[in-house]
């Protein structure tokens, strides 16, 4: 049984019951004034406050009784000097007038009720929405903000985690927790902050805070300009620690698959020269002329040229540049396409370069000789013998911002991807091939590009006649991200900037 609802309606009824008995109240005043001298010049006044009083507590049923029982009763006992009905013209004009009169107060007074009812059910709706909020924020690790570009003040909205690892009223009174912020990350911050005031389009950075123990934390900051006031943005920072250190887990991952390739294909390749090299030191030991061992020699220092050449290629790999440096993209690609050769030339694989007058990038050149192997590798293990690989290095211009960058276009013949597959190429873990491939490396790829500022786009076909696919990048030649920037600069860009 519930009880709940048992009670629920027993409540309502009381309070029904009340209403309709406190109606009787304004007639019962007429009768007093009657009766009581003080009263008896002014005999609807207290009826008129009554009938106000039953309207805006009990409402529509009882407000509508009380107006009709006061005029019947002043009718019976006021009109007339003796009790009884007074049917006469004067004596009914008057009763209609009380009954309308009381009929106007118990509509204003029921009016106010309602306005009453209302304002506590809005307030009572943003109450709710309200706790929602700080649950949602509480249980996301965000906190909202607003960030006004005239004051360059930030304002924090109530209910929000901690961030910063300090109060929001703190950061609040401070105006900017710009001061938090990794130095590193700071022009990068700067930069999308820019973007924003110049274009009015979304913000949306990530980057590293201090708090106050020491430990490092990943936040993200996503916001946009009102579309009513521009100069206002409202926005929200949540704490993505969890995400990128399971990120971090993922490249790790595939760094490792990445190095058990690569150690697969550098044995695979040594191991010819070096079978090479065992065979010519046997012949020049055996009974063969001064010429002769002369000869065996010579070649086998090219094959140990060779191997000298394959190991420095795998070093490049496996280097990393902690700085970024500035790289010529043509050579990089070129030195990444010749550590394939024996590959492309086993598959009898055509390749094509061109390079515009393509100019020098500033980048971590080993995450970007990666990304051309990964995208390499791709085209070797969709493309069937005899096909081809394009590849194009071309200087280009960003025509929303006019910023000069290199666009880099590597095509291929192969057998294309479907449009289900395209949608998911950049998801981790995706993948068309069987054996121990991870999913992981156009996914990795993506994730260097966009921390260089870059775009990649892929066009594909399994048309047979035309089937293939390319792959086109887009990288600035003075990516924010990685150009140095004074720590003034900086503050003066940044400060109050809500993040």
């Amino acid at each position: 049984m519930d009880f709940s609802r048992f009670a629920i309606s027993t409540d309502v009824r009381l309070r029904r019951v009340s209403g309709y008995l406190a109606s009787l109240l304004p007639a019962a005043a007429i009768y007093l004034s009657a009766h009581v001298h003080v009263l008896d010049r002014t005999p609807l006044a207290v009826s008129f406050v009554l009938i106000g009083a039953v309207a805006r507590t009990f409402g529509r049923g009882p407000s509508t009784l009380a107006p009709l029982l006061t005029a019947l009763c002043f009718n019976y006992v006021v009109a007339l000097p003796a009790y009884g009905w007074a049917l006469s013209a004067e004596g009914l004009s008057e009763t209609a007038i009380i009954l309308l009169l009381g009929f106007a107060i118990a509509y204003l007074f029921q009016g106010q009720q309602l306005a009453e009812l209302n304002l506590r059910a809005a307030n009572r709706a943003l109450l709710d929405k309200t706790n929602a909020l700080i649950q949602a924020q509480q249980g996301s690790k965000s906190a909202a903000w607003s960030f006004d570009t005239t004051t360059r003040k930030t304002s924090w909205y109530e209910g929000g985690s901690e961030l910063f690892g300090r109060s929001l009223a703190e950061l609040t009174a401070m105006g900017s927790p710009i001061i938090f912020i990794a130095e590193e990350d700071q022009p990068k911050v700067a930069a999308a902050a820019a973007h924003t005031a110049k274009t009015g389009q979304p913000f949306q950075v990530e980057f590293r805070a201090l708090w106050p123990n020491g430990e490092i934390r990943w936040l993200e900051a996503c916001g946009a300009p009102q579309s009513s006031n521009p100069s206002v943005w409202l926005g929200v920072t949540t704490d993505i620690t969890n995400r990128k250190t399971a990120e971090l887990a993922l490249l790790r991952s595939e760094k490792l698959s990445a190095a058990s390739r690569l150690a697969s294909s550098v044995s695979h390749e040594i191991n010819n020269p070096l079978a090479a090299i065992t065979n010519l030191v046997y012949l020049a030991k055996s009974k063969a002329s001064e010429d002769e061992r002369h000869a065996y020699l010579e070649k086998a220092e090219r094959e140990i040229a060779r191997i000298t050449y394959i190991t420095s290629q795998s070093l490049r790999f496996h280097r990393q540049q902690s700085a970024p440096v500035e790289m010529d993209v043509a050579e990089t690609l070129r030195e990444v396409v010749q550590f394939y050769e024996p590959r492309l030339l086993a598959a009898n694989i055509n390749v094509r370069f061109e390079v515009h007058q393509a100019p020098k990038l500033l980048c971590h050149a080993g995450e970007i000789r990666q990304v051309f192997g990964n995208l390499i590798q791709n085209c070797l293990e969709a493309m069937p013998k005899g096909a081809r690989i394009r590849l194009r290095v071309r200087p280009c211009t960003n025509w929303q911002t006019s910023a000069h960058g290199v666009r880099i276009t590597i095509a291929n013949t192969g057998n294309g991807m479907s449009a289900q597959t395209r949608k998911r190429i950049y998801e981790p873990f995706f993948t068309t091939k069987d054996g121990t491939n991870t999913g992981l490396g156009l996914w990795v790829t993506a994730g260097i590009i966009a921390r260089h500022e870059g775009s990649i786009h892929v066009w594909s076909s399994t048309h047979p006649e035309r089937s293939g696919t390319a792959f086109s990048l887009v990288f600035p030649l003075q990516s924010a991200v990685l150009t140095p920037a004074p720590n003034s600069g900086a503050q003066v860009s940044l400060r109050g900037l809500g993040l």
